[in-house]
């Protein structure tokens, strides 16, 4: 087995996130998701109980196509200390897993059945830049730990048991399905499955996928087998198929001698491997992960950023080495477990992440990686999952998101180097001749820039912006024409690249602030006197304004180079704050609208259709906050409203997050008050935001 790097270990982290049985029960922990990443794409994930409630969950997910081609290599491992009695004593077991099971179908419970009991002996669970459980039986207590490999498609368990002198046995049965994160295994045999055991080496493999399990000291015990109908309740929710079959290959046992107080330890080490895996080569100017997370630690902390080593973990996780033209370049995941790079989350996330973090390596390194890749004058909305030589260029707002993102690292680098620059213009300046976009299905549409200087894209079937969502050839958010965000954007566009120019092309400045100038005079004839005394969301092709009550709104009011004047931010951000705010963060609709949906579940129809209308998303706190700063000024009072409307999000690190925020939120609260964490557990827009955000805030 190739050697592996050191992990990360506990004791380089200094904020503990920590849950515990007594606290919140079974079921609060159950809901609560941790994340572990390897800076590939590769990922861990489950909930604080340790029983997995999504297909992607699983102790090692790894990307055998940086970032993507992510495989479940290692889904469980169920495990038990069997502490051997004495004196003609019984024996007693100290179950460590649990999985879910449906009842038999006479049973009168319709509850899920967890199984084995380890759920009943947990005490806590704990995450930093590892994840460990600690589990008791009287004096006993047994901590297992996950860490995941920086760098590498790999992960080691570490089982410690302390209270016990006597002699016991650990035994670890792993369940690897060896299947793509969005599938599930159904319908197979133990044969569909290869197993070969060579000195302290074990290789599971299922077609081109294969593990390879190292275990120092334990004695492996052939017993190939299938763990049936493991059941996911979060796909139950989402309406998917909802359950699986695990292989085993067998249990790993290890024999722990009678000893003393000191405490007695297995370990295993799982690889994921596939014979056409690429893997990542190390990128250039990117250090280890701790020293990664401490350098970004001291930026937010000397920034005033609340929980700064959390969110210096959390912006981590985001930010992954993708191979592209000879090099190994950086980009960000959207969201985990199930996003891929998507260019509209990288650049609204890249400020967050990476600027405030003070990473502007990597920061270049991202922009270089969509500046290579743009195509009349558009970067990928995203890159394939599958097809590392295909991207899709289906959105009209991300390469506006790519020249914001771009002339903030020019601001934070001090100067905007020469390639960078090249493809600011050449974004803009296809967008002043006309592009097309590639519609979702598959048909041109075009971008132009009207006589009005403003920028108008798609039609009644075409989802161009964030608010894209669609089903079955359903668009349920169309925003043909004119849209508000994206002319903000444009206009921010061109008088940031005239603020480039001035000192070295005073001709080309000129033309671009003109332009400037005449977005700004159509800006305010087209957007204001919107509902509530806001701005229209956006304006028909035949000039008609939408009037339904949208946050994008606040993206005008948040820009440092706004079209707007102070009244009007002033009276579009009063809409909002009415309308829309709530503790997690802006619905996207308000409630008094017909089309409103105040909860987000059930199958794929159900829940698009929900996505954009009044669903609150968490990253729209940013420029919320942000707003608020600057319609008051950059005030003392500002400071602590803009600071008020991030608390829940600060909140929510410690709570369902785990140390990261989820992609949205219902738009109503619960029974208990609160807005129920939706979507996908950890979201880099949503985190990303909060930290750049709370770092304006800071008094300075």
């Amino acid at each position: 087995m190739p050697p592996l790097r050191t992990p990360v270990t506990a004791a380089d982290a200094s904020e503990t996130l920590s849950l515990r049985t007594a606290d919140r029960g079974a079921g609060g922990l159950q809901q609560a998701e941790w994340l572990l990443t390897n800076g590939t794409g590769g990922y861990a994930m489950g909930t604080a109980l340790g029983v997995n409630t999504r297909r992607y969950h699983g102790l090692l997910v790894a990307a055998l196509r940086p970032p993507v081609g992510r495989v479940v290599v290692l889904s469980q491992v169920v495990d038990e200390l069997v502490l051997h009695g004495t004196d003609g004593q019984p024996d007693q077991r100290l179950e460590l897993a649990s999985l879910l099971f449906r009842p038999a179908h006479d049973a009168p419970a319709p509850e899920l059945i967890r199984a084995p009991a380890g759920h009943a002996t947990l005490e806590h669970c704990e995450r930093d830049q590892t994840v460990r459980w600690t589990y008791t039986l009287g004096p006993v207590q047994v901590v297992r730990e996950l860490t995941l490999h920086d760098g590498e498609p790999a992960a080691t368990l570490r089982w410690q048991v302390t209270g016990w002198h006597g002699p016991a046995t650990l035994r670890v049965l792993p369940l690897l399905p060896l299947r793509d994160f969005h599938g599930l295994a159904h319908g197979l045999t133990p044969d569909a499955y290869r197993v070969e055991h060579q000195s302290e080496t074990l290789k599971v493999a299922r077609g081109e996928h294969e593990a390879r399990l190292s275990a120092p000291g334990a004695v492996f015990h052939p017993a190939a087998d299938l763990w049936r109908h493991a059941v996911y309740p979060r796909e139950t929710h989402r309406g998917q198929d909802d359950h699986e079959d695990l292989f085993t290959p067998g249990p790993l046992v290890f024999e722990l001698p009678a000893g003393t107080d000191a405490p007695r330890r297995g370990t295993l080490t799982v690889r994921g491997d596939a014979g056409l895996a690429l893997q990542p080569s190390a990128a250039p100017g990117i250090p280890p992960k701790a020293q990664r997370i401490a350098s970004a630690t001291a930026a937010l902390a000397t920034a005033g950023v609340p929980n700064p080593t959390t969110l210096a973990q959390a912006a981590d996780d985001f930010v992954v080495r993708r191979p592209r033209g000879g090099q190994t370049l950086s980009t960000v995941i959207a969201g985990y477990p199930w996003f891929a790079d998507w260019g509209r989350d990288t650049f609204i996330a890249l400020p967050g992440l990476m600027l405030t973090t003070g990473r502007l390596t990597e920061a270049a390194q991202t922009l270089r990686t969509f500046a290579g890749a743009l195509r009349e004058g558009l970067v990928p909305n995203r890159f394939d999952d599958y097809d590392d030589t295909h991207a899709h260029y289906n959105t009209v707002d991300g390469s506006l998101w790519f020249v914001h993102a771009a002339l903030l690292y020019a601001q934070a680098a001090g100067r905007a180097e020469p390639w960078l620059l090249d493809a600011v213009r050449t974004v803009v300046d296809a967008h002043l001749r006309g592009t097309f976009a590639q519609g979702h299905d598959g048909r041109p549409v075009p971008i132009s820039v009207g006589d009005d200087g403003l920028i108008a894209a798609g039609d009644d079937h075409t989802q161009l912006t964030w608010m894209d969502a669609a089903c079955d050839g359903e668009v349920f958010t169309p925003r043909p024409g004119r849209c508000v965000e994206i002319n903000a954007l444009w206009y921010s566009a061109l008088a940031g690249l005239t603020e480039q120019l001035s000192n070295t092309d005073a001709q080309a400045a000129g033309f671009y602030a003109a332009c400037a100038r005449r977005v700004a005079r159509s800006f305010r004839d087209a957007f204001e006197g919107g509902p509530a005394g806001g701005l229209a969301d956006h304006v028909r092709p035949d000039g008609r304004r939408s009037r339904d009550l949208r946050p994008n709104q606040v993206i005008a009011c948040a820009l440092q180079r706004s079209p707007l004047g102070p009244a009007t931010r002033a009276s579009a951000l009063g809409a909002v704050r009415q309308h829309l705010l709530t503790p997690r963060g802006l619905r996207t609709l308000a409630p008094d609208d017909s089309a409103y949906r105040p909860h987000y579940g059930g199958n794929q129809m159900s829940r698009d259709s929900a996505y954009h209308q009044g669903t609150v998303w968490p990253w729209l706190l940013g420029p919320y906050a942000e707003a608020v700063l600057r319609a008051g000024d950059f005030s003392a009072a500002a400071r602590r409203e803009a600071q008020q409307a991030l608390a829940g999000l600060h909140e929510h690190l410690a709570g369902a997050g785990l140390g990261q925020i989820h992609e949205i939120f219902d738009a109503e609260p619960d029974a208990h008050g609160q807005h129920a964490p939706r979507g996908c557990p950890a979201q880099a827009w949503s985190v990303a935001e909060l930290i750049r955000a709370s770092a304006l805030c800071a008094p300075g």
